[in-house]
């Protein structure tokens, strides 16, 4: 098999990565950034690889896709997921799942620029995808984009978490939207009829269920996790003001903000919250009736119902924040994507597999064994996934943005989690934590000017 090898032109744009969603109309306030461009962003025009076409070279037939996202799988699951990536594309993918992070991200930087690197493998959106841009690291996408991707079911809206310059670089290796996961039944045996459709009857709803003798809401320990109900409750308190944390226009310290943490510390000294637990925990007291919900992607649905044994529609759904002032709802998304290494010796083969890995069969293969839907021709079952799915598509009534961790330059977001875990541990008061975050994004901003 052959095909013609594309020498790509990577010039870039500094973007945050938001988008509109899936009837987005382009503007920030429903979180799709404007691009910026940098100073580097015509160096690569001069360097002649504008979409240079070479001699037809021979495709090798296989790729690695490297990944930090399926090592809890059981091993019968990803040789079944490699089958099916065969059987899609004609390229003999081989999965290669990472034992955490840090080792997975220590890996690709050795061996991105070399042909060793893996063919395929997934990354981060926002800063860090446009780092590997800048770079020259990964390989331009468009228009596998415009000729398989889009026409497979992938919302052209989400091309725009991984476009620099009006080239894409990335394609989703999966799309989730966090919402808030409630067992019904608690809800019911405390009261609280229905979803809470103000931020005040969410917190009514809170208070009713403290009194039942269930905690509300669930945190997360990991390190990173902080961040999940400070953006939440900033975005639903003034969407525009989480956008201008991330991009340096708005400070930590503002009042604004203080107000906002101070509204999290008197739910936090209400019981509202349990310490930080892990996640299987969380899984484990929401299906049990000790917690009544969590912010989390819709992908722990899945284990809710398969470890779990909790029915979707029934003893477990999702619903949407609520705005403290009358604004859109806001649902954070992650596009983590799926790169194409420039270097790499399997580059081709990897090219030709990203144009059939959106294929309805394979996407279902997907869906079904790991959780993921990224297509609109998913036969999605899960009553309360779909309903998630539908969250994107109201966006008269919810926009969408993408996560502070992917949307905030690292050297602000790794001080800015460690602070917030401070917090929910009790270990820092509101002041304290702002003016530590405050701090790292000042001297970062500085710097960047």
């Amino acid at each position: 098999m052959k095909k013609r090898l594309l020498a790509a032109l990577l010039c870039v744009t500094t973007a945050t990565g938001l988008l509109a969603g899936c009837g987005g109309n382009g503007n920030a306030e429903s979180g799709n950034a404007n691009s910026k461009n940098t100073d580097n962003g015509s160096a690569n025009t001069e360097s002649g690889n504008d979409v240079a076409e070479s001699d037809d070279v021979e495709i090798s037939g296989k790729t690695e896709f490297a990944n930090d996202k399926l090592l809890n799988l059981d091993p019968s699951i990803i040789d079944a997921y490699e089958e099916s990536a065969k059987n899609a594309t004609g390229i003999d993918v081989s999965i290669n799942t990472a034992p955490d992070v840090a080792a997975y991200k220590t890996s690709i930087q050795q061996s991105i620029r070399s042909e060793s690197a893996p063919g395929m493998f997934t990354w981060w959106g926002g800063y860090q995808l446009q780092t590997l841009v800048e770079n020259d690291l990964v390989a331009d996408l468009t228009q596998v984009w415009e000729d398989y991707i889009t026409p497979a079911g992938v919302s052209s809206d989400i091309a725009e978490a991984f476009t620099y310059d009006g080239k894409v670089y990335a394609a989703p290796y999966s799309i989730l939207y966090n919402v808030i996961l409630y067992n019904k039944t608690v809800f019911e045996n405390a009261g609280v009829e229905g979803e809470p459709q103000t931020f005040d009857e969410f917190l009514d709803a809170c208070e009713k269920i403290k009194a039942s003798g269930v905690t509300p809401i669930a945190l997360k320990n990991d390190a990173w996790a902080g961040f999940i109900w400070f953006q939440a409750l900033i975005a639903s308190y003034e969407p525009q003001l989480y956008q201008d944390l991330c991009d340096g226009t708005a400070k930590y310290t503002d009042e604004r903000v203080v107000e906002v943490m101070n509204i999290w510390q008197e739910m936090l000294d209400k019981g509202y919250f349990t310490q930080p637990i892990q996640i299987t925990d969380m899984e484990k007291q929401l299906a049990n009736g000790e917690i009544a919900m969590m912010l989390e992607p819709n992908r722990e649905l899945k284990p809710l119902a398969t470890d779990y044994g909790m029915v979707s529609g029934e003893t477990v759904d999702t619903f949407v924040l609520p705005s403290m002032n009358g604004d859109k709802k806001i649902v954070f998304f992650e596009a983590a994507p799926i790169c194409v290494s420039q270097a790499s010796a399997d580059r081709d083969s990897a090219m030709k597999a990203m144009e059939n890995w959106y294929g309805k069969d394979h996407q279902n293969f997907i869906y079904q064994n790991i959780g993921l839907a990224n297509t609109s021709t998913v036969d999605v079952t899960d009553v309360a996934y779909k309903k998630t799915l539908e969250y994107a598509s109201k966006p008269d009534e919810i926009s969408l943005l993408l996560r502070y961790y992917e949307n905030t330059p690292e050297e602000i977001r790794d001080v800015v989690l460690n602070e917030l875990m401070r917090f929910e541990l009790g270990d820092g008061t509101v002041d304290e934590v702002l003016n530590a975050m405050e701090e790292a994004a000042s001297a970062y901003w500085t710097e960047a000017k």
